[in-house]
């Protein structure tokens, strides 16, 4: 006899896979035939995952339509079973599945569409905790600034594209009739969540570059490497100011806690 495992596993295969051959002779008649049978679970399998999806891509679907994204779906099913007691936890790797699919097209954007909706998925069920307020600097001597470590928050995402995703992302929102250039640039993104409000907001370069190397753990001071104008002696005047950048990235409530390096952390 066969360990419920076994069974399990070729449950699997045939309900993922087109050859149900290993599990017929398992499956009684009883008035309906096997076949039929494994076909019913099957096709409940496949629209369970693929609802799946479309509840955490929904923008991925308006913009390949529906029988595409199907189609998706089930390759992305055999791809990447699930493997997780979490059905929620599926689309992890679909932002990657789709740069694979389509990273050689013109359609190669759309990962980076899903990785804003994958990131959107995280943040909404991640844990919270409340943000650091500004005021806290305050704490700290002038002297030990540079060696601020900053603790970031876990519902918290960036997101760096070549491409528009956040203009994508609101130009398929029901309602919209925008029109995104798909050469218009790319765009920087915080998805953040205060309470149940999810948020995403535009990030410059300046903040952006910021607030990635300081959620890596870099202190203040090796965190700020702006990149503009003034490194090149063309303009001063329109070089990032670094008390501009870390206004903005906690303003936002990117970051939990701060300390100086080697001092235990202040939370707000």
């Amino acid at each position: 006899m066969s360990s419920l495992r076994e069974l399990q596993t070729t449950c699997y295969q045939a309900f993922t896979g087109n050859d149900a051959a290993l599990l017929l002779p398992r499956v009684r008649d009883n008035g309906i035939e096997p076949e039929q049978r494994v076909e019913v679970y099957r096709n409940n399998f496949r629209e369970i995952f693929r609802k799946t999806l479309v509840a955490s891509f929904p923008v991925i679907e308006r913009l390949v339509g529906e029988a595409c994204l199907a189609g998706l779906a089930h390759q992305y099913t055999q791809a990447h079973p699930s493997r997780c007691g979490d059905i929620q936890r599926f689309g992890a790797a679909f932002p990657a599945f789709l740069d694979r699919t389509y990273g050689d097209t013109r359609f190669r954007y759309l990962s980076g569409v899903a990785a804003l909706e994958w990131a959107l998925e995280e943040v909404h069920v991640e844990r919270d905790e409340p943000p650091l307020a500004i005021s806290e600097l305050g704490r700290f001597h002038e002297e030990d600034l540079g060696n601020l470590v900053f603790s970031d928050r876990r519902a918290v995402r960036l997101l760096r594209s070549p491409y528009p995703v956040l203009s994508i992302w609101h130009a398929n929102q029901p309602g919209s009739s925008a029109q995104v250039d798909l050469d218009s640039g790319g765009e920087n993104v915080a998805v953040t969540r205060r309470g149940n409000d999810l948020q995403m907001h535009l990030l410059d370069e300046a903040a952006f570059s910021l607030a990635s190397e300081l959620t890596r753990g870099a202190r203040l001071e090796d965190a700020w490497q702006p990149s503009g104008p003034e490194s090149e002696g063309e303009n001063p005047g329109a070089a990032p100011d670094l008390a501009a950048a870390l206004q903005t990235v906690l303003a936002l409530g990117l970051f939990s806690g701060v300390s100086a390096a080697g001092t235990p952390p202040v939370n707000t």
